[in-house]
């Protein structure tokens, strides 16, 4: 076989009799490369990425575990070989991303095909749900984003024409109720319509502020938490006080009415969940990252259940809302137990990533 297309094999053997007994039995169809310690080991991938590694369990100066997470890491499939067949030690080396093991009083040369074939396939499977995975994780994240913009179209429409319709309609019944004012009956109707248009306008107009706050663009999270806490108060009977460290503008208005909407459906799951009137919205904007805390002294919840996807605390579910943030680069973390109340925060980059922004730069 040409020695160009054989592929390369990276031996990390200390003892020279096993290292020269798998040479032999590989050299016909694999390039053999040999080293006798981890450092040596470490020193060739860093200048020649090999196919797949051949790893002695126990090394002379790096222990063949802390080795094995090493390569891992890099994506190179590892093949563990031990002295004796240890079921602790098996397990450990499957767990740290080792595709396969070889006893060493039992290495052949059909194990060792087997055992490289079955290593470099799962390797490459991996490598295509990892591709797959990252594709997936995009398109969620492209989901998200126009879910977003959408939410701010609808809200513009809103506010730029149906808003405006109605308040022209209002305008003219009010008019005809003063032409009408001499007939009762006719302005008592137009007097009702008039007030029930005025309703449909409070309602759009809250609405329109709900699907994207226009405050977010013009000052920032910190003054529509505030408007949010004011419109809790007014419509949930919910005194939300807000603590604000520094403000924020997100690199995207995307994110920025996405963050309000998690908090904003936060907020409601104290509502519904919490048993109290009393919540904090804390925002403090630091040099990497942005953290916003909603928290309460309510009932609180076992947080165990979340790991359940099905389970959910209402709206997106808290379950949800980390797997969508995640997509941003932020986490959800969450501290709660039953009786003692929940707390919430939201960690995201200040800077996201630039594959997430969306393509028009808003």
């Amino acid at each position: 076989m040409n020695l160009d297309s054989m592929l390369d094999l990276l031996l990390v053997e200390d003892d020279d009799i096993d290292r020269e007994h798998v040479r032999r039995l590989l050299q016909t169809d694999y390039q053999v490369n040999e080293v006798a310690t981890g450092k040596a080991a470490l020193d060739f991938v860093t200048q020649k990425r090999p196919a797949c590694v051949l790893l002695d369990y126990r090394l002379p100066d790096i222990g063949g575990m802390d080795l094995l997470s090493q390569l891992v890491e890099q994506s190179i499939p590892v093949i563990i070989l031990t002295g004796e067949e240890s079921a602790e030690v098996i397990v450990e080396a499957m767990q740290r991303g080792a595709l396969h093991y070889l006893v060493k009083g039992n290495i052949s040369y059909v194990s060792l095909l087997h055992a490289i074939n079955s290593a470099l396939e799962k390797n490459n499977l991996k490598q295509n749900i990892e591709i797959k995975n990252k594709q997936l994780a995009a398109l969620a994240s492209e989901l998200t984003l126009a879910e977003q913009r959408e939410r701010r179209r609808i809200s513009q429409i809103l506010h730029d024409h149906v808003q405006q319709i109605l308040y022209g309609i209002q305008m003219r019944v009010h008019i005809m109720g003063l032409d009408g004012s001499e007939q009762p009956k006719l302005a008592m109707h137009l007097a009702e319509v008039e007030k029930l248009l005025g309703q449909a306008t409070h309602v759009i107009r809250t609405l329109t502020v709900e699907l994207s706050p226009p405050l977010l663009q013009s000052e920032g999270l910190g003054a529509a938490f505030q408007w949010l806490a004011k419109h809790m108060a007014e419509t949930q009977n919910l005194q939300v006080y807000c603590e604000i460290e520094g403000d924020y503008q997100a690199p995207s208005v995307d994110l920025g009415v996405f963050i309000f909407q998690i908090v904003r459906e936060l907020l409601f799951n104290v509502v519904k969940h919490a048993g109290v009137r009393q919540a904090w919205i804390q925002l403090v904007a630091k040099e990497d990252t942005l953290e916003v805390t909603v928290s309460d002294h309510g009932m609180g919840f076992d947080v165990t259940r979340l790991a359940k996807r099905g389970d959910s605390r209402g709206g997106f579910g808290l379950y949800s809302i980390s797997e969508r943030l995640a997509l941003f680069g932020g986490r959800l973390e969450i501290d709660s137990a039953p009786g003692l109340g929940t707390r919430v925060k939201i960690v995201v980059l200040r800077q996201i990533p630039i594959h997430l922004l969306p393509l028009d730069g808003n």
